[in-house]
């Protein structure tokens, strides 16, 4: 059965990016590159999520509203970090959005969190319940030492039938941070 004629279909497709934060700041055709001729920690960020609003979504069938959170799948998205000096060598992970088409003043909130600690030499912490992801950096987690298949979770709140319907999109922007 098609859906109602008044029900709108939308998307939002979040895309994952990495970034390393180091001393040098290149501008090379809207995208940014951090570089150094020292030794870096390297972050590489892996998944995508793209979830659709359909008929399915309206809570209670025609006339009702949309269901206002979605979730990605746990697993579908993971960041490794690497190239560290050991175990010892501690670093952060910051995280921000960078708006392709994102309905803001909407109240639509991206939030993100931690599902595991992947494995790896040294340790982990912080970043284990939803935080919002802003267009500011903000600490998401931070640890020491190579981490490899570190599961993250992402979450879309807030959403609405008053939101008007198009294919919305952002970007997460990870950088890891060499804190020692």
């Amino acid at each position: 059965m098609p859906p109602p004629a008044y029900f709108r279909k939308g998307r939002i497709v979040v895309e994952m990016v990495d970034v390393r934060r180091l001393a040098t700041l290149l501008t090379l055709a809207g995208v940014v590159l951090l570089s150094s001729d020292a030794a870096a920690i390297d972050i590489a960020a892996t998944g995508s999520w793209s979830p659709t609003t359909t008929a399915g979504d309206l809570v209670s069938g025609a006339g009702s509203e949309l269901v206002t959170s979605y979730e990605s799948t746990a697993g579908s998205l993971t960041i490794d970090i690497s190239a560290t000096t050991g175990a010892g060598d501690a670093w952060r992970v910051d995280v921000r959005r960078s708006d392709t088409n994102w309905p803001t003043g909407a109240g639509v909130v991206l939030s993100i969190k931690r599902i595991d600690d992947g494995a790896g030499s040294g340790a982990i912490s912080g970043g284990t319940g939803y935080q919002a992801v802003t267009t500011s950096d903000v600490e998401f987690f931070s640890g020491s030492g190579d981490r490899t298949d570190v599961d993250i979770q992402l979450k879309v709140s807030s959403v609405s039938l008053l939101i008007a319907p198009d294919n919305y999109s952002t970007s997460v922007v990870y950088t890891v941070v060499d804190t020692l």
